[in-house]
C-alpha cells in the first residue's frame, strides 16, 4: 500500500498498528511462558534419559539442557531448547525443540558425524513405517533453516533421494511440527509431545 500523504506519509494500516499496543503487552508474558514449558520437557527428558538411555555419543549433556531466547528468526521471536545436546567441530547430537512465533512448535533430531551411517540406513528402512508418519525431513543445505519450506514429509521421499541428500549435505534432521494456527493448538501437551517425538525420532539411532 503506497504511503499517504494526508497522514504525514504513513498509510491507514501502519496508523493503526503503531497504535496497536496490546501484543506488546503480552509478547513478555507469552515468551516467558513458552520457557517455563521448555523447562518442563528438559526436566521430563532428563528423567527419560536416565531411565531409557539412547545410543548418543558418550560426551552428551543429559542433565543440563541449553535454552536459548532470540528476537528476529526471519523476523519473529524464538525460544528453543536443546536437550539432550551434543556439539563438536565433527560431531552434533540434538533434540532441538524450537518454538517460533507465529510459525510452530517443532521437535528436531539433529545428526552429525559418526551416528549418521547407521542412522541413515534405520532412516531409509522405516521412512514408509507407522511410526514414522508426519515426521519430516530437511532437504536444505544447512541444519539451521526452520522454514517449512525447508522440509519434506519422509514417507513421501524414496530412499535413494534420503541417501543422496544426506551424503550431499552431511547431517540427518528429522522432526515432528505443530503449526500454532492449527485449532486444537492451545490444548497440545508439550512435554507429551516432545517425549513422543524423542522416543520415535531417536529410534532411527537404535540397531
Amino acid at each position: 500500500m503506497p504511503p499517504d500523504d494526508r497522514l504525514g506519509g504513513w498509510n491507514p494500516l501502519e496508523m493503526e498498528w503503531m497504535n496497536h499496543v496490546e501484543l506488546f503487552l503480552h509478547k513478555p508474558v507469552i515468551l516467558k511462558k513458552a520457557e517455563a514449558l521448555l523447562n518442563g520437557f528438559k526436566n521430563a527428558m532428563v528423567r527419560e534419559l536416565e531411565a531409557a538411555p539412547a545410543p548418543y555419543p558418550p560426551e552428551t549433556d543429559t542433565t543440563r539442557g541449553q535454552i536459548a531466547r532470540g528476537e528476529n528468526n526471519k523476523g519473529f521471536p524464538y525460544v528453543s531448547l536443546d536437550m539432550p545436546q551434543m556439539f563438536s567441530k565433527t560431531e552434533m547430537f540434538t533434540l532441538r525443540t524450537l518454538f517460533w512465533w507465529g510459525h510452530y512448535l517443532g521437535h528436531f533430531l539433529i545428526l552429525k558425524g559418526s551416528a549418521v551411517p547407521a542412522s541413515l540406513d534405520a532412516l531409509a528402512a522405516r521412512r514408509a513405517s507407522p511410526e514414522l508418519s508426519g515426521v519430516v525431513f530437511s532437504t536444505w543445505p544447512t541444519p539451521w533453516e526452520w522454514g517449512v519450506e525447508s522440509f519434506s514429509p519422509i514417507a513421501d521421499l524414496p530412499k535413494e533421494e534420503i541417501r543422496r541428500l544426506v551424503k550431499t549435505h552431511g547431517y540427518i534432521k528429522v522432526g515432528r511440527i505443530y503449526p500454532l494456527s492449527a485449532p486444537e493448538f492451545h490444548r497440545l501437551d508439550w512435554t507429551a509431545a516432545g517425549l513422543d517425538a524423542w522416543r520415535i525420532l531417536s529410534g532411527i539411532t537404535r540397531p
